[in-house]
């Protein structure tokens, strides 16, 4: 079923326009600013409490109506799994925002690709148009397990709930990305836990889908498997795994962007999903998930 489950979510995510205008998650920040004036200020109050309150009950409301749904029929629930599933991924799409980008340095409108990277990254850059392009490739690089590997891997793992749970530390961490608060604090906490096996799984993939060499030859060494922060890991790894196809397609003295390294980076990133999926394929075929 979760290949089923997968497999659905990545045609949904190519073929149905406009599911980003659906992924709005501004009830989520609603929700946290409800909640923390609702809290009384009281000594065993603090950012720890306050989040397991806020994910804790999106958690089980997700679970409640999952389980209901599969007491009545199991489709009911497969077709709820789905669901949470594509409306997890995201919230924009990695294709189309890389596309804009791609338009963007074609037509050496800097301006607008300082945009474009901005809505790829969700935040605000401004850089020259060479920093700018590298930039772009090591965002889709890190987007790619963000918006879609992560939730998968999650998904996998725990159903409709772990998809949820992702996300959610996602958000948080976004949401708080200016705040140095207790709560902001144990936000990127629960990011830095949620990521931390989607990474290493997308590292390898990279390695895998790219050269798996040149993408070790950017590791410090194997404690990186476990002790290197992950979205660093996951860059360098990326980085490494696409140097064979920059090497071969660029001038080294060349002094415009590598706008083509933007389209290297997606095409590794596609290949990598393959990878997740042809090993989620085995992994069903042989009894290890179903």
């Amino acid at each position: 079923m979760s290949l089923i489950s997968v497999i659905l979510a990545l045609i949904a995510e190519s073929f149905i326009s406009n599911l980003s205008e659906l992924r709005r998650f501004d009830f989520v920040f609603r929700y946290v600013s409800w909640l923390r004036s609702k809290l009384p200020t009281f000594s065993f109050q603090n950012g720890t409490v306050t989040l397991v309150i806020i994910v804790g009950s999106v958690l089980f409301a997700v679970w409640l109506v999952s389980a209901m749904l599969g007491n009545v029929l199991g489709l009911f629930g497969f077709i709820f799994g789905i669901a949470v599933l594509i409306f997890m991924i995201g919230p924009r799409n990695l294709e189309e925002d890389v596309k804009n980008v791609n338009t963007a340095f074609e037509n050496k409108d800097y301006e607008a690709a300082n945009f474009y990277v901005s809505n790829l990254a969700g935040r605000t850059i401004s850089e020259s148009p060479m920093q700018l392009a590298q930039t772009a490739k090591e965002e889709i690089l890190l987007q790619a397990n963000v918006r879609l590997l992560g939730v998968f891997f999650w998904f996998i793992l725990l159903g409709p709930v772990g998809a949820v749970l992702f996300r959610l530390s996602c958000l948080l961490k976004n949401n708080q990305r200016d705040e140095n608060d207790d709560l902001a604090n144990a936000s990127r906490d629960l990011y830095n836990i949620m990521n931390w096996l989607p990474a290493r799984i997308c590292v390898l993939s990279y390695a895998v889908a790219g050269n798996f060499v040149d993408t070790m030859s950017y590791w410090n060494g194997l404690s990186d498997l476990w002790l290197r922060d992950s979205e660093e890991f996951i860059i360098v790894s990326g980085v490494g795994a696409l140097r064979y196809e920059e090497r071969m397609g660029r001038d080294e003295h060349e002094d415009e962007p590598d706008s083509a390294a933007i389209q290297h980076a997606l095409s590794l990133v596609k290949r990598a999903i393959i990878v997740w999926v042809v090993l989620l394929g085995l992994l069903t075929v042989t009894g290890w998930l179903v």
